[in-house]
């Protein structure tokens, strides 16, 4: 998730799923995702247009299930949208949210996701890449199986384990160009807001500190250690001291 946050074009997602024919699940294949949105955002909400699509590569026959609706005249080659800068959609296309967002609080999946609902995207990613998941639909995409070897469309059968995963940028080179600089620019922005905040803190602190506050919180629990006994083992070894 780290390295596409940020990147400022196109993508494709390449997934290679385990074998686990043995527990009645997928072989070991190829399938994944294609978008034209760049990857701006962590969001609860889904983002993006119809200039994107899942597809099968093997070992079933390669399959491309494309959005089932939205803008067929505005997609040009290889899926890409001359409008898909200003296309608004409102259809669930992509997802990234990450627990760090949310502190793990708001209920959702924790990743990346296309098609689907918040809570169950239809191509699931998750962060540690355990419950990752390939449903044969949804109400985004055009139906079909993702995962190869598999005849039963239960949901007990849309759970894979990843062997290896792979991001591409794709366009030109000055498009991949473009989008690393926006990448490396949403991280600087980011590490700057941090730095923010940490010198915001250190200096509440100073702040504190200095008007007594932080000094009285800190040798509070010997005031009430003194309320309750009398005195205290280190008010006697300061006295010893003197």
């Amino acid at each position: 998730m780290h390295s596409i946050l940020g990147y400022g074009g196109p993508t494709v997602i390449l997934i290679r799923s385990k074998d686990n024919s043995d527990k009645g699940k997928c072989v070991r294949g190829v399938f994944g995702a294609y978008t034209f949105t760049p990857w701006t955002q962590e969001s609860s909400q889904y983002y993006g247009n119809s200039d994107c699509f899942l597809f099968r590569l093997g070992p079933d026959p390669m399959a491309i299930y494309r959005p089932t609706s939205g803008g067929e005249d505005d997609m040009g080659t290889f899926g890409m949208s001359k409008a898909a800068s200003t296309e608004q959609e409102t259809r669930n296309y992509m997802y990234l949210n990450s627990e760090a967002r949310s502190k793990g609080y708001d209920g959702l999946s924790h990743g990346i996701g296309f098609g689907g609902t918040s809570d169950m995207p239809r191509l699931f990613i998750d962060e540690v890449l355990d419950g990752c998941r390939a449903a044969p639909d949804d109400l985004t995409f055009g139906k079909g199986q993702l995962l190869s070897g598999v005849k039963d469309f239960s949901s007990a059968t849309s759970h894979f384990e990843v062997e290896a995963i792979e991001v591409w940028g794709v366009g030109t080179s000055q498009l991949i160009e473009d989008a690393l600089l926006a990448r490396d620019g949403q991280r600087q922005d980011a590490q700057k807001k941090i730095r923010q905040v940490m010198k915001g803190a250190k200096g509440q602190f100073l702040d504190d500190f200095q008007s007594g506050l932080a000094g009285n919180k800190l040798f509070q629990h010997r005031d009430q250690i003194q309320g309750r006994e009398g005195d205290c083992d280190i008010d006697r070894v300061e006295e010893e001291k003197v």
